[in-house]
C-alpha cells in the first residue's frame, strides 16, 4: 500500500469544499508550502499530517500552518477526516513524492490533533506521540500541560517520549541523572549492590593511577582519605518516619538461604588464611607498624575495621619510616581483601539486620556520608573521570533517584550479604503513602530477590490483620521444592509473633520488573513528601 502525492493534480471539486481556502491562489500557495516542507526532509524521515478532506481516493493533509499536501491513496487504506497519519518518505524526485504509511500511526484519535491545535502546538509525529503518551499515562492534556510537556520533549530530544511522560506522572524531576536512573530501573540495570561491589576494584585502579601519574605522596593521601571515610562513625539521625514492614522483613529473612551469623567486623585471622596472615604481618613490620599491633593481629584480637583504623592513623603521621614499604602493604592482596571485606560489611545488609527497626535508614545514612567523602577525595585529587568517580557518581544518583521515588511510593533496594554470596533485594509496597500511614485494610508488598543459588525469587506478601498470605514465584522447580520443604521455618517464626500464614508456590515464566509494578499503580496518586523514606538522610 503506497500513497503518492502530486502537486499538478488539484481537484476543482475538492477546492470548493475546503472552508479555509478563500481562493485557488491561497490553496496553491499552501500546497507549495507543503511540498517545500516535504522536500526539506531526507529519504527515510517521517512526516505527519491531519486528514482534513476526503474525496474518493484523494485526500488533503494539513502538515502545519499554511502547509497542505494533496495525495492519492493506493490500495485499500481507509482513513477518516480528523485522523492523524504518519508516513515515511520513500522517494522524491521532480514534483512527485512517494510515502509509505508507518505501522506506528499513532494519531488515529482525532482528539490528539484537536488538543494540539487548541494548544497552538504544531502537529507532527513527535507532538502526536507526546499527546498519546500523556493520555496513556492519565496526564491532563490541557493547554498548559501540553505546553510544558512539549518544552520538556524539545529539551530532551534523545529521550523516549514515553519515558518523559512516565516520569512526569510520577512527579520525578526530569534531569539527565534521573533519566539515566529511570531507564536503568526499567532495563534491569539498576542494582545498587553491583555498583557497591565495583567500588573496591575501581578504588585500586584509581590509587594506581594517582601514584603512577602524580606521586606516591598523593596516592597515600588519597588512600588515607578513603580509609577515613570507611572508619569514621556516622552519627544516627531520626529515622522514625520510616514504617517497618514486618511481613516483608520476615519473608526476606527466611526465604531459604541461611544468613551469615554476626554483624560486627570479624578478626583478621578469620578473614585471611594462615599463610596470608603471616605474609601480612611481615608487610606490616616492614612498613613500620608497632610490634604490639602485629602481635594483636596474630593472636586474633584485631578486627578488619581496627586494622584499617590503625593503618589510617599511621598514614596521618607527618613522617612515615618507609613510604615504599607502606605502598607495598596497601597494594598487597591481603590488605585489599580486608579493605573489600570492610566495604561489604558496611554497605551490605545481613538478612537478620533487615528485620531491625531503622536498619535500612542507617545503611543509607552511612552510604550517603561515605559516598560524599569519596567524592570529595576524588575532587581534591583532581580525579573526576576515573572508574571510581563514575561508580561513586552512579551510586549517588541511584540513591537520590530512590529517595525521590519514595516521595510517592514505598520502595527500597536491599543490597544483601548472604552465606558465601552477595544478593540484591528490592521491597515495594503496593499502596500509596496515605493509605500506609492510616494502617487500615490489607497491605501488600513484593520482595524481589536475585540470588546466586536460588536465582530470581519474587515473594508477594499480603497482610490483613494478623493473617499473612504469601506467594513464592520462582523459575526453577528445584528451588521451588527447596522453599516449600523449608516453609515450616518461616511459619513457626511468624506464629511466635502472632501471625498465621498461608503459602503458595508458583512457577514463574518471566522475571518481574519492579519499576513496571510501580508504573501500573494508581495514576492519580498525589505526592506526599511529609511521609517518606529518605535515602539521603
Amino acid at each position: 500500500m503506497k500513497l503518492s502525492s502530486y502537486t499538478n493534480q488539484i481537484s476543482q471539486s475538492l477546492t470548493q469544499q475546503i472552508p479555509d481556502a478563500e481562493s485557488t491562489s491561497s490553496l496553491e500557495q499552501s500546497l507549495r508550502n507543503g511540498m517545500e516542507a516535504i522536500f526539506g526532509k531526507q529519504t527515510g524521515q517521517s512526516v505527519t499530517g491531519e486528514v482534513i478532506q476526503i474525496n474518493g481516493n484523494e485526500i488533503l493533509l494539513s502538515l502545519g500552518k499554511n502547509q497542505l499536501l494533496q495525495a492519492k491513496l493506493e490500495g485499500s487504506m481507509s482513513v477518516q477526516t480528523g485522523q492523524l497519519l504518519t508516513f515515511q518518505i520513500r522517494n522524491h524526485a521532480g514534483n512527485k513524492v512517494t510515502l509509505s504509511p508507518l505501522f506506528e500511526n499513532i494519531g488515529q484519535d482525532a482528539n490528539i490533533s484537536r488538543a494540539l491545535r487548541q494548544a497552538g502546538i504544531p502537529i507532527n509525529g513527535n507532538t502526536a506521540s507526546m499527546v498519546k503518551a500523556m493520555m496513556n499515562e492519565g496526564l491532563p492534556v490541557d493547554r498548559q500541560s501540553l505546553y510544558q510537556m512539549n518544552r520538556c520533549v524539545n529539551a530532551n530530544p534523545q529521550v523516549d517520549i514515553k519515558t518523559l511522560a512516565q516520569m512526569q506522572r510520577l512527579s520525578l524531576p526530569i534531569t539527565p541523572e534521573n533519566i539515566t536512573q529511570f531507564e536503568a530501573y526499567k532495563n534491569y540495570q539498576h542494582q545498587l549492590g553491583e555498583s557497591l561491589s565495583d567500588i573496591a576494584d575501581a578504588f585500586v585502579k584509581t590509587f594506581h593511577e594517582i601514584t603512577g601519574n602524580q606521586s606516591m605522596q598523593d596516592g597515600l593521601q588519597f588512600y588515607q582519605e578513603v580509609l577515613g571515610a570507611l572508619t569514621k562513625e556516622v552519627p544516627p539521625s531520626d529515622a522514625g518516619n520510616q514504617q517497618e514492614n514486618t511481613v516483608g522483613n520476615e519473608a526476606l529473612k527466611n526465604v531459604g538461604e541461611k544468613a551469615q551469623a554476626g554483624q560486627a567486623s570479624v578478626a583478621v585471622t578469620e578473614l585471611l588464611s594462615e599463610e596470608q596472615v603471616d605474609h601480612l604481618s611481615h608487610s606490616l613490620r616492614r612498613a613500620g607498624a608497632p610490634e604490639a599491633l602485629v602481635k594483636s593481629m596474630l593472636l586474633g584480637k584485631l578486627s578488619g575495621k581496627e586494622l584499617l583504623e590503625e593503618v589510617n592513623r599511621f598514614l596521618l603521621k607527618d613522617e612515615v619510616p618507609d613510604r615504599e614499604e607502606l605502598f607495598k602493604l596497601l597494594d598487597g592482596k591481603e590488605f585489599k581483601q580486608i579493605l573489600k571485606g570492610e566495604m561489604n560489611r558496611q554497605w551490605l545488609l545481613m538478612p537478620d539486620e533487615v528485620a531491625e527497626e531503622n536498619s535500612v535508614d542507617r545503611l543509607y545514612e552511612r552510604l550517603n556520608s561515605q559516598m560524599k567523602q569519596l567524592q570529595q577525595a576524588l575532587n581534591q585529587a583532581a580525579k573526576t573521570d576515573t572508574p571510581l568517580a563514575k561508580t561513586v557518581a552512579n551510586v549517588n544518583s541511584n540513591i537520590d533517584f530512590m529517595n525521590q521515588l519514595n516521595q510517592m511510593f514505598t520502595y527500597v533496594q536491599l543490597p544483601l550479604k548472604m552465606q558465601n554470596q552477595e544478593a540484591n533485594g528490592e521491597l515495594f509496597v503496593y499502596t500509596n503513602k496515605k493509605s500506609l500511614a492510616k494502617k487500615d485494610g490489607a497491605v501488600s508488598a513484593l520482595l524481589h530477590l536475585d540470588m546466586e543459588h536460588l536465582g530470581t525469587v519474587d515473594v508477594h506478601v499480603t497482610l490483613t490483620d494478623q493473617k499473612v498470605a504469601t506467594k513464592f514465584y520462582m523459575k526453577d522447580d528445584a528451588a521451588l521444592d527447596l522453599i516449600e520443604a523449608n516453609i515450616n521455618l518461616l511459619n513457626e517464626h511468624l506464629n511466635k509473633r502472632g501471625y498465621s500464614m498461608n503459602a503458595q508456590f508458583v512457577k514463574q515464566e518471566e522475571e518481574r520488573n519492579l519499576m513496571n509494578e510501580i508504573l501500573e499503580q494508581n495514576k492519580n496518586i498525589s505526592v506526599l513528601a511529609d511521609y517518606s523514606f529518605d535515602a539521603r538522610a
